[in-house]
């Protein structure tokens, strides 16, 4: 049982989002909205690389060298906070545009920072650090997501560093300063929102799970979205996909699209949504489906999904009228 540096995906199985964010609404809904996960084992046996090689529902890939000195707890530490990120972007693009047609729908949130799923292998950074604020010396002075959001968003995302910048980070609890230095102190972070659930209007549920990663982003929005409006999109249809999204809602790409296509069919999903990022490949394992009841949606954001479920459904699925 030698491991080595190769890595493999595996077909995984659909979750209703509803078992996960509940919101306190009686608007009834017919059909479902659900995310996708995948397996993946890391440092694949040369057994298991065999068997994976050969199969139509696996595939093996090179693990990077950049993440070799990341641990599995770590790995699975960076997973949970891509989900909670995506689970905030979903919560706050869903309630915004439902707002749009209820305005007594509020989400009760707060942005509080940029938080590390990566760091390079002589990185000061770790994974769960939140970064409160940063010096930037092409800015001018320091600026703390406190004070100004879009300020703080604005100069860590976009100003140029120099030498002379630091991050302020908050690592459990205990502030600190790590210094900017070019190729060592490297990292990946993804955007935070705090939201609560019983200010909210309407209040909410959340319930915990295992699931990490961000691929769900999509879904997420539109089953919080559907539970807050009066008209149900889903029409008694079963809907699946994947894709991340951003709080204006792009949807961006994901890993395991090849597994995550037969596992939507396996369930008997009526609809596959598909950022235009993954569409080539899951054309490729679409094609291999022996029927093709499930119907695959190329999209780029959530507004095109949202436009599917309200019109162009109908031309594959007929009017409800």
């Amino acid at each position: 049982m030698i491991p080595t540096n190769r890595a493999i995906i595996l077909k995984g199985d659909t979750t209703l989002f509803t078992s996960v964010i509940n919101i306190h609404t009686e608007n009834e809904q017919k059909g479902s909205f659900s995310t996708i996960y995948v397996y993946n084992v890391e440092k694949a046996t040369l057994f298991q690389n065999f068997i994976a090689e050969h199969s139509d529902t696996a595939e093996t890939y090179l693990m990077s060298d950049a993440s070799t000195h990341i641990s599995g707890m770590e790995n699975y530490h960076a997973g949970k906070i891509q989900y909670n990120s995506s689970i905030g972007n979903a919560l706050v693009l869903a309630y915004s545009e439902a707002s749009k047609e209820d305005p007594s729908i509020k989400l009760d949130y707060e942005f509080i920072g940029y938080q590390i799923t990566y760091y390079g292998l002589n990185s000061s950074f770790r994974i769960g650090d939140l970064i409160k604020g940063i010096y930037s010396k092409t800015y001018g002075s320091t600026i703390m997501v406190d004070d100004d959001v879009n300020l703080y968003k604005e100069v860590l995302t976009n100003y140029e560093r120099v030498d002379e910048d630091y991050f302020i980070i908050n690592r459990n609890g205990t502030m600190m300063n790590i210094p900017y230095i070019k190729n060592v102190n490297t990292f990946s972070a993804y955007g935070i929102y705090e939201c609560n659930p019983i200010k909210s209007n309407p209040t909410y549920d959340v319930s915990s799970n295992l699931i990490g990663g961000p691929s769900g982003g999509l879904l997420q929005t539109l089953s919080i979205y559907n539970q807050l409006v009066k008209e149900d999109l889903t029409h008694g249809l079963r809907i699946a996909g994947t894709g991340t999204i951003s709080p204006d809602g792009k949807v961006g790409m994901i890993g395991g699209i090849k597994e995550k296509i037969p596992t939507a069919f396996d369930d008997k999903m009526d609809i596959f949504f598909c950022s235009k990022g993954n569409i080539e490949e899951a054309r490729e394992a679409y094609a291999k489906l022996p029927n093709k009841n499930m119907k695959l949606i190329e999209i780029e954001t959530f507004y095109d999904a949202l436009n599917y479920l309200k019109e162009g459904y109908k031309n594959d699925f007929g009017s409800e009228e």
